[in-house]
């Protein structure tokens, strides 16, 4: 049987970088020493007006292949984890697919979480490829917040950002990923 393990990383940041000094200038009354002592947050990227999520997971993705040597042709699935995608239909992971040149054959699917989004990506990597229904999964995940946030609401602007992430999963007889367990309080 053949396990999911977590290959190469690759991330992608916007060029725009918001700085608690920057917020501060821009909101006086804003504690920004106090709020950067409590939450660790100094700075945050900022996604461009015409910028989506798609541009910055695609732009993930393709630094993996460049800069650790993954070859394109070798992904036969992509999982793209996003709470903003740039369209409610057609899904981005196929749109995604499409701009990094990947094969047709490759299965594509979006799925909606937050925080704990990469933690249920890795264990559906883990499912398809124990399934062998794949072997070579590029797991994305981006966000672009800022475009939902209200641009004086402390409580979110001071900590939510954008970026993209890539992460190959790939198959490997040993078993590295275990423990996985899943709760949910809906209420």
């Amino acid at each position: 049987m053949k396990y999911a393990a977590i290959g190469p990383i690759a991330v992608h940041f916007p060029d725009r970088l918001e700085t608690n000094d920057d917020l501060q200038r821009e909101f006086p009354a804003w504690n920004m020493e106090l709020i950067g002592e409590k939450t660790g947050v100094m700075q945050r990227y900022v996604a461009a007006p015409d910028e989506c999520a798609s541009d910055l997971g695609v732009k993930a993705g393709e630094a993996l292949f460049a800069n650790h040597g993954v070859d394109p042709a070798s992904i036969d699935y992509l999982m793209f984890c996003t709470q903003t995608p740039d369209y409610a239909l057609p899904t981005t992971a196929c749109v995604m697919q499409d701009r990094l040149g990947l094969g047709t054959h490759v299965g594509a699917f979006d799925f909606n979480l937050g925080c704990s989004g990469y933690v249920y990506g890795l264990a559906m990597a883990d499912g398809l490829i124990r399934a062998e229904l794949a072997k070579n999964i590029l797991l994305i995940t981006a966000e672009t917040y800022t475009k939902m946030i209200d641009p004086g609401d402390r409580s979110l602007r001071t900590i939510f950002g954008d970026a993209g992430c890539a992460t190959l999963i790939r198959a490997e007889d040993r078993q590295s990923l275990k423990g996985f367990k899943f709760g949910t309080d809906g209420k």
